[in-house]
């Protein structure tokens, strides 16, 4: 019966998976709503170009960070605390919104002091999802967390498309500020063991030796520039829908659907890639058939013809299989494989990597589209994708061959 269970037979697990849903249903619904506005008052990619890498630039500094205070700071505590702190830009944003007009530079603050706690907070939650259930569970426990993700990416980022158009972006900023009071609440009434709750420090020995062993790992070295090539060229991809949307004579609504497609293809790859061992080396191949898939996607976003939301909305979808790929596998092969003793600094890292390459993907697209357009700038990065993918491709089969002779 021990091998039926799955992570959500377990109440902890319940309530954070619960909590996390209603969490992240909040931020795509004030991504929506944020790029959105952004676009339609300064009508510059740049701009939400710029907005995209404000949201994320944090992570560059705070991932690590909050890997390191991981060692000073009980995880539980720590993660209320920032859960908290997550609440504030929100809701400020909200309250100017009503009482006035939001300005681009206010948005921009209000974004970035929202990025800190939840850079910081990333490497605790990455921590505490795992440690409900047992070893033989976290793998699943990950993709279903992942799984979920892009189920709240598809309702939350097309309820937050309805809410702006019908209630005005004010009500996105609102909801977002009360689901991160959601999460603090559910993370303070759990009860972790004495060995994860307590201060990692006692654990950890120099990060310097950790990083030469993780880095010996072949699979890490892999998925590391997978993610990185992803994360650059294509993330950013989500944080320019309303450019996309507008380009092709589409409303708000959209915006929501094309983020929203972006989690049905994540959706779809999820239990595929829960197939997959930690060990296996064909994981390899999975990530640069994602890349592959990625690229097909942007080419799709490239091509569509004017009012053709359809094709958008299939690019939208295969950017999305290829996002579940990347990241469930780099997350996955952290919380697993790495030792438990370089584990919180190196998610730290792992994070670090993700948001650091989508804040500079971020501006990076936003200024192509400014001086190539944007059919150009898809199609230019879906070449360099799809070199990668193929490279990626032709490494997996050279580590495999040997095993097969």
């Amino acid at each position: 019966m021990r091998g039926r269970k799955g992570p959500l037979s377990y109440p902890a697990y319940r309530r954070v998976f619960t909590a996390r849903a209603i969490s992240s249903a909040g931020s795509f619904m004030q991504i929506v709503a944020a790029t959105w506005y952004a676009y339609k008052i300064t009508d510059n990619a740049a701009a939400v170009g710029v907005l995209a890498a404000l949201a994320l630039g944090p992570g560059m500094i705070g991932a690590p960070a909050g890997g390191f205070l991981l060692g000073y700071f009980d995880l539980r505590r720590l993660a209320v605390t920032l859960s908290l702190c997550q609440a504030v830009p929100p809701a400020a944003m909200a309250a100017v919104e009503i009482t006035g007009e939001l300005s681009i530079g206010w948005m921009y603050v209000l974004v970035f002091a929202g990025a800190i706690p939840s850079s910081l907070n990333q490497p605790a939650m990455a921590m505490i999802e795992p440690q409900t259930v047992p070893q033989h569970l976290r793998q699943s426990a990950v993709a279903l967390s992942s799984m979920i993700y892009n189920v709240t990416r598809l309702f939350g980022a097309a309820l937050g498309g309805f809410v702006v158009e019908w209630a005005g972006v004010a009500a996105a900023f609102a909801f977002n500020a009360a689901s991160f009071a959601v999460v603090a609440a559910t993370v303070a009434g759990l009860h972790l063991d004495q060995d994860v709750a307590r201060p990692l420090a006692r654990q950890v020995i120099r990060l310097t030796d950790g990083l030469k062993h993780v880095w010996s790992m072949p699979l890490v070295r892999t998925g590391a520039v997978a993610v990185a090539v992803f994360f650059t060229l294509v993330a950013p991809v989500e944080q320019l829908m309303p450019v996309v949307a507008k380009e092709h004579g589409m409303t708000p609504r959209s915006v929501g659907l094309l983020v929203g497609a972006i989690g049905v293809g994540a959706l779809l790859a999820n239990s595929f890639i829960a197939r997959f061992k930690p060990e296996d080396v064909r994981r390899q191949q999975l990530m640069a058939l994602g890349l592959l898939l990625a690229a097909v996607g942007l080419i799709g976003l490239a091509v569509t013809p004017h009012h053709g939301i359809l094709i958008d909305l299939l690019g939208a979808l295969l950017i999305g299989l290829a996002w579940e790929s990347e990241f469930v596998s780099g997350q996955s092969t952290v919380a697993i494989e790495v030792p438990p003793e370089y584990r919180g600094r190196l998610m730290g890292i792992f994070f670090l990597l993700v948001t650091a390459t989508t804040a500079g993907g971020a501006v990076l697209l936003g200024l192509l589209h400014e001086w190539m357009d944007m059919a150009w700038t898809f199609l230019f990065t879906a070449a360099v994708v799809a070199t990668a993918a193929v490279l990626l491709a032709l490494r997996a089969r050279m580590r495999i061959s040997p095993r097969g002779a």
